[in-house]
């Protein structure tokens, strides 16, 4: 039963990290996921980047719900790529609602990664 939770926190934080590959084929949807309108191909370049190494984590999270030996360094790495996020939405002034959105579900997925690092580490064995 263990193994099911860890597999599927991973699994669902997976699918969350992969919802914004979308931006990488239509970077206008940045308005919609983000409330950031794209002007200029510098700005589109960094987000459309962003979507592509969101979706990486997404497939190693999901990867890693299935091949046990990688939940640690794959989780590990999620976490820190999200308390970054997180740092720099809450000690910044004046963030969008949309932004603090996907930081809602980031503290979700968070704490959905914390559950399932504890009941690989210590429990599933």
């Amino acid at each position: 039963m263990t193994q099911w939770i860890v597999s599927g926190s991973l699994f669902i934080v997976g699918l969350l990290n992969l919802a914004p590959v979308m931006v990488f084929f239509a970077p206008e949807r940045t308005l919609s996921l983000y409330g950031i309108e794209v002007v200029g191909t510098d700005l589109a370049i960094l987000m459309r980047h962003r979507a592509i190494m969101l979706a990486l984590l997404g497939l190693a999270l999901i990867y890693a719900a299935i091949r046990k030996e990688f939940v640690v360094p794959v989780v590990l790495g999620a976490l820190i790529g999200k308390a970054a996020f997180l740092f720099l939405v809450y000690s910044s002034n004046g963030a969008n609602a949309e932004i603090g959105r996907v930081a809602a579900f980031d503290i979700g997925a968070v704490a959905l990664l914390i559950v399932a690092l504890v009941l690989h580490l210590f429990v599933g064995k």
